[in-house]
Order: C-alpha cells, then sequence, then structure tokens
C-alpha cells in the first residue's frame, strides 16, 4: 500500500512533467515543420521562375533551420525528462569534465564546423542541387547542416564533407556556364574550312528548338589553341545557362563528328610511328 501510494505521488508530480514536456516537444516539432513550410512558400512566392536561386537559397537554409530546431527541441526534452527521473544533468556533465570538453579538440572542431556552415550559408557559397567540386569531389549538393555537407558524385555516391574542412568551393551552378570543345584536326586538313565548319556547327546550335534556349550569347570559334604532336587543335566555345552546358557540349560533339565526316575534314588521332632497324 505504502509503495503504491508513493507510485501515484511520482506520476502525479514528476510523471505529469514529463507528459506535459512530451506534448509540448511534439507540438514544437509540429509548429517549426509547419512554419517552416509557411516560410518557404512565402519567400518562394516572390520569384514566379521555378527552380531559381531564390529557391534554392531558400530550401537550403529552411532545411538547416528545421534540422537545428529539432535538435534543440529533442534535445531540451530529454534534458527535463532525465532530471524528473532523478538524473542530475549539472554534475552529471561537471563529472564528465563538461567545461574541459568544450575547449577540447572535439568541441573545438565542432564549433570550427558550425562556424564554417554559418558563413556557408550566410555568403551563399553553394546551395542544395548546386554542382560543385569541394576538396576534390564533385558532385551534387544533396544537403546541407550547419556541421557538414553532402555531395553525390556522378554515380550515386554520398561523401560526407565537415564544413570545417572546406577550404575551397568550385560552383558551376551560378550565373552561367561554358560549353568548351576542343577539337584536332590533321595537319593535312584545311584549316580554313575547318574554322568555317565549326562556325556553322555553332549556328546550327544557336538555332535549334531545345538547346537555343540554353545559350546566353553565340558561339564563337576562338581558332587555333594549339599545334600538337599530331593535330592542330581548334576550339569552339558556348556560353550557356547554369547545368545545362554538359548536354550543350554532347550535342556538339555529335555534330562535329557528323559534319566533319561528311565535309570530310579529317579529325587527328595520336600516331606512333615504330621503326625497324635490321643490323647487318
Amino acid at each position: 500500500m505504502f509503495e503504491s501510494e508513493i507510485v501515484l505521488d511520482w506520476l502525479k508530480t514528476h510523471g505529469a512533467t514529463i507528459l506535459i514536456t512530451l506534448i509540448l516537444a511534439i507540438v514544437a516539432l509540429y509548429a517549426l515543420n509547419l512554419i517552416s513550410r509557411h516560410l518557404k512558400h512565402r519567400i518562394q512566392s516572390l520569384d514566379d521562375v521555378e527552380g531559381s536561386q531564390l529557391d534554392k537559397r531558400t530550401e537550403t537554409i529552411i532545411r538547416v533551420i528545421r534540422t537545428t530546431g529539432v535538435v534543440v527541441i529533442i534535445g531540451t526534452a530529454l534534458l527535463i525528462i532525465l532530471e524528473e527521473f532523478g538524473v542530475p544533468i549539472l554534475p552529471l556533465l561537471a563529472s564528465v569534465g563538461f567545461v574541459g570538453l568544450a575547449f577540447g579538440l572535439g568541441a573545438q572542431t565542432l564549433v570550427k564546423d558550425m562556424i564554417n556552415g554559418m558563413f556557408i550559408l550566410i555568403e551563399d557559397q553553394y546551395t542544395i542541387g548546386d554542382a560543385v567540386d569541394i576538396g576534390g569531389v564533385a558532385g551534387a549538393v544533396d544537403s546541407i547542416t550547419l556541421r557538414r555537407t553532402i555531395v553525390r558524385d556522378l554515380y550515386g555516391t554520398i561523401h560526407h564533407i565537415p564544413n570545417g574542412e572546406i577550404r575551397v568551393v568550385a560552383n558551376k551552378s551560378r550565373d552561367w556556364s561554358r560549353a568548351i570543345i576542343e577539337i584536332g584536326i590533321t595537319y593535312e586538313a584545311d584549316v580554313d574550312k575547318a574554322i568555317n565548319t565549326l562556325q556553322q556547327i555553332g549556328q546550327v546550335l544557336l538555332n535549334d528548338s531545345i538547346y537555343a534556349k540554353s545559350l546566353m550569347e553565340e558561339p564563337v570559334v576562338t581558332g587555333i589553341e594549339g599545334l600538337d604532336n599530331s593535330a592542330v587543335r581548334l576550339r569552339l566555345m558556348a556560353k550557356t545557362v547554369p547545368g545545362v552546358e554538359w548536354d550543350v557540349q554532347r550535342y556538339l560533339r555529335r555534330e562535329i563528328r557528323l559534319v566533319f565526316a561528311k565535309e570530310k575534314i579529317d579529325i587527328a588521332f595520336p600516331t606512333q610511328e615504330i621503326r625497324v632497324v635490321q643490323a647487318n
């Protein structure tokens, strides 16, 4: 009987607090999700262009806010519940050397990651969906938090990169990109004819119903870019909107291969001369 009264008293005091904490945590998580979604739609509605830079940046920042908010809410609720179960939080932290841990190597690395992550977001260095090259890892940004950046490469492999380790970022998805094709022709081929043919291919690209909208400027043939061992190297460039330069390059390579063959312009390939010397 006495033990039952103790259990009932504990449930009336600590149990009620735990229940209220859980309810408030669930409500806070729901409110966080609702508010973040509302803010996202309100901000993205300011720009009528779908998939614009504003949409990408909004998506990135909202994800970071949502992730950070979830960690704070769950962490706070967990600490309150531990207190109600009689676990002394402050002495526990002190017993493991909380002050020393805060200034330890691990904590310093964490703080460094988060500070660098804040600067990445503030300076808008990259957003979710951008094609980037970070520390030798090339791919699309899959996710960003204050602590780390996730990049998915061409093969679908996920790379987790701590923000504190990021020194140089190459962003290939901002403002404009450039499709560059270099083609080598033989020394016997007519250079002027090859240049004129490349210019015609550029005009075909400019008038193409699919790729014309991806161009920001008229394609340019720069001329002879190099005299290599077995080839005269020419270059064709096209300024495009971000993210489509690879499609434009593939289109140009196909056209060059077909048109050069039709015009009988020989494309150079590496050659190797082997001399056989017979001993007397």
